[in-house]
C-alpha cells in the first residue's frame, strides 16, 4: 500500500448501511483504525440519523450532506465528496456496502484514487438490467478488489462473472445486526394477528395505479395492518389524492428496533424491501413480497417469501393465505450465515492488508 495511507474508511448514506456498518465498524476496529463517512445521501431523521442512538454506535467522522437528487446528480456528489475525502486521509481500503447510489460513488471515488474498494453484499442479481440497484451493484462489483457474497449464489455470480477477484462468502452482515439487537427488543404484548406492511420502491410507489392498488389490496385483508410510511411513499399518496383504507394504520416511519419488534410479533410481512425480507425470513415471519422479483431468491425457494407482481395486487389475499400456511410448516434459516459476517470481513480484510504489505 501507499506509505502514509492508515485505517479503513467504511461510507455509507442510507438506513440500511448505518445499520450494517454498526457492526462492520466495531469488527474492523479490532485489527486496525477505523473512519466512518456518512455520505447523507438519507437525511431524514426517522430513517437514518435515530439509528445511531439505538445501535449505540458514536457518529460519523465525516458527514457529507449530499442530499436528494436525481440518480446522475446524487451519484456525482457523491463522487465529488468522498475523492475529496479519500484524497485528504488515503485509507488502507474503502469499504461500501449494498447497491446503493452511495455505494457507487464511494467505491467510483476510491478507485480512481487507486485506492482498494471492498464490496460488502456482493453478487446479488436481479433480471432488470437497468433498475438503478442493480446498475450500482454491477459496476462496484466489477472494479472492487475483495467482493464479499452474502449466500453461495452470490458466490457462484461473482465466480462467473470475476474469475480474477478476490471473492470470499462471508453471511449477510444483517443478520449480525438482528442477533446483537433482539435482546434490546421490548418484550411482546401484542397477539400477533396484525400485518406489517412496508413499501418504498421507486417502481412502485411512483406509479400512482399501481400503489394505489396495493393500498387497496391491503385493506382488503381480515387482518388490521400497520403501515409506517416512508416519506416517499407519504408523498406519493399525497401528491396522488390516494386513499388509505381504515383498516390501515398509516404512521411515521420506524426506527430499527421498532421496526425489528413490530415484525417480529406480526402475522406477516407485506413488504418491497430486502431487508425486510430477510429479518422476517430470520424470525421466522412469512413474508409477501410486492415485486416481479427478489435478489434473496433463497427466501423465496425455502417457502419463506412470496413474490407477487404489483400489478396483480388483487390476488394478495391469496398470497397471504399461502404465506400463513407456510409458517406453519416453517424453514431453514441459514442460507445467509451463522450471523458471524463482520468477524469475517475484518479477518479478511486484515489479512489481504498484510499481505499487499509484504
Amino acid at each position: 500500500m501507499t506509505p502514509g495511507r492508515s485505517g479503513f474508511a467504511i461510507f455509507f448514506g442510507t438506513r440500511p448501511q448505518v445499520i450494517k456498518a454498526s457492526v462492520l465498524r466495531r469488527a474492523l476496529a479490532d485489527v486496525g483504525p477505523v473512519a466512518a463517512i456518512d455520505t447523507g445521501q438519507h437525511y431524514d431523521f426517522p430513517l437514518h440519523q435515530v439509528h445511531y442512538e439505538q445501535l449505540d454506535i458514536a457518529p460519523p467522522d465525516a458527514y457529507l450532506g449530499v442530499g436528494s437528487n436525481s440518480h446522475g446528480q446524487q451519484t456525482a456528489a457523491i463522487l465529488t465528496a468522498a475523492e475529496s475525502w479519500i484524497r485528504e486521509h488515503r485509507p488502507w481500503a474503502v469499504v461500501v456496502i449494498g447497491d446503493t447510489n452511495s455505494t457507487l460513488g464511494c467505491a467510483l471515488a476510491a478507485a480512481k484514487e487507486r485506492v482498494p474498494v471492498a464490496h460488502v453484499e456482493a453478487g446479488l442479481r436481479a433480471a432488470d438490467t437497468l433498475m438503478a440497484e442493480e446498475i450500482n451493484r454491477r459496476c462496484v462489483d466489477a472494479i472492487a478488489s475483495v467482493l464479499f457474497a452474502p449466500s453461495e449464489r452470490a458466490e457462484a455470480t461473482l465466480r462467473r462473472e470475476r474469475a480474477d477477484g478476490e471473492i470470499h462468502r462471508v453471511g449477510d452482515v444483517a443478520y449480525d445486526v438482528l442477533q446483537h439487537s433482539l435482546a434490546r427488543t421490548p418484550t411482546s404484548t401484542a397477539n400477533g394477528e396484525y400485518v406489517y406492511a412496508t413499501l418504498h420502491r421507486a417502481e412502485l410507489v411512483d406509479d400512482v395505479e399501481l400503489l394505489s392498488g396495493v393500498l387497496k389490496a391491503i385493506g382488503t385483508l381480515s387482518r388490521p395492518v400497520v403501515f409506517p410510511a416512508h416519506p416517499r411513499t407519504a408523498a406519493a399518496i399525497k401528491r396522488g389524492g390516494l386513499v388509505v383504507p381504515s383498516t390501515v394504520r398509516m404512521s411515521d416511519p420506524l426506527g430499527y428496533l421498532e421496526s425489528l419488534t413490530t415484525l417480529r410479533d406480526a402475522a406477516l410481512v407485506v413488504t418491497d424491501s430486502g431487508g425486510i425480507q430477510r429479518e422476517a425470513y430470520w424470525l421466522g415471519v412469512p413474508c409477501v413480497t410486492v415485486r416481479t422479483e427478489t435478489e434473496w431468491t433463497e427466501t423465496v425457494e425455502c417457502g419463506a417469501n412470496r413474490l407477487l407482481p404489483p400489478a396483480e395486487s388483487e390476488s394478495l389475499a391469496r398470497a397471504v393465505s399461502e404465506a400463513i400456511a407456510a409458517r406453519r410448516r416453517g424453514w431453514d434459516r441459514d442460507a445467509y450465515g451463522d450471523g458471524k459476517a463482520a468477524e469475517r470481513i475484518a479477518c479478511v480484510l486484515s489479512e489481504s492488508l498484510a499481505s499487499r504489505r509484504r
